[in-house]
């Protein structure tokens, strides 16, 4: 990499930790493992607040005032940014393990020199078609096909797909319908930045729990439990169910799951 192309990304590229203030007690964890596994993000890190102006290193507060709904927050968030693209994280997705730094950097050089309107690294819904051997094509009609998860948006294609009122799942459903109107949709083969998926439904996982503390970090109960007994089960459940799901042709996923839940 050139100073001149580490110039260019910075001044083209941000990444935006999406959260809120009833969150802030994810914060530090969240930071301390950014930090410690993706040492080498090439892009200056935003973390989108409603007032609080924490002091994490090289981290900036980006305070948008009340919490209207995840889609208002993003929206406001970008419009502050001078980037051409944001690279969305979520504070509830801890790093465990260290980001493939090159190849990140990479992608993000390419995904700007190819004018992608966007590009996932986490390959939770894989591609449908190939494009080379690190990425593939995401099709019109494919399921999550504008997730949030870990993808880098062109921000004038991400405001288009942002509706105010919408919430995170209401913009992954709705916005993946939206972006049938875009081409250069991709994402990677392969998981790029290793996370855990920390909270769900405002509660700590058990397992992301225990793996977060086996790594030196102790997050706050104060304010959020870890899952009871009752709950580990239905998620386990669901997890084995998305993996059911994944055996499905990524073709038909959408309309299937439109026929199951309406939407």
């Amino acid at each position: 990499m050139t100073s001149t192309d580490n110039t260019l990304l910075r001044q083209r590229c941000a990444v935006l930790v999406v959260s809120c203030d009833a969150y802030s007690d994810l914060w530090q964890p969240f930071f301390s493992l950014y930090h410690r596994f993706w040492q080498e993000c090439p892009c200056d890190t935003y973390l989108l607040t409603n007032y609080a102006q924490p002091d994490f290193e090289d981290v900036k507060p980006l305070a948008i005032g009340e919490d209207v709904s995840w889609s208002d927050n993003v929206l406001a968030a970008i419009d502050a940014l001078p980037h051409d693209y944001v690279l969305l994280f979520l504070e509830d997705l801890m790093l465990h393990q260290y980001v493939h730094a090159d190849k990140v950097y990479n992608l993000l050089i390419w995904a700007m020199d190819n004018d992608c309107n966007y590009l996932r690294f986490n390959p939770s819904t894989p591609p449908d078609k190939p494009y080379n051997d690190r990425i593939g094509i995401v099709s019109p009609g494919t399921l999550y096909r504008a997730s949030v998860v870990l993808s880098l948006f062109k921000k004038d294609v991400l405001r288009t797909l942002l509706v105010k009122g919408e919430n995170a799942w209401q913009f992954e459903t709705f916005a993946t319908i939206r972006s049938d109107a875009y081409d250069k949709f991709y994402s990677t083969y392969h998981d790029y930045f290793p996370v855990l998926n920390t909270v769900i439904k405002g509660v700590w996982e058990y397992n992301a729990y225990r793996a977060i503390c086996s790594l030196g970090i102790e997050p706050s109960l104060e304010n959020r439990r870890v899952m009871n007994l009752k709950e580990r089960a239905i998620w386990q459940g669901k997890l084995l169910r998305s993996r059911l799901f994944r055996l499905v042709p990524p073709s038909w996923r959408r309309s299937i799951k439109m026929a199951l839940t309406g939407r």
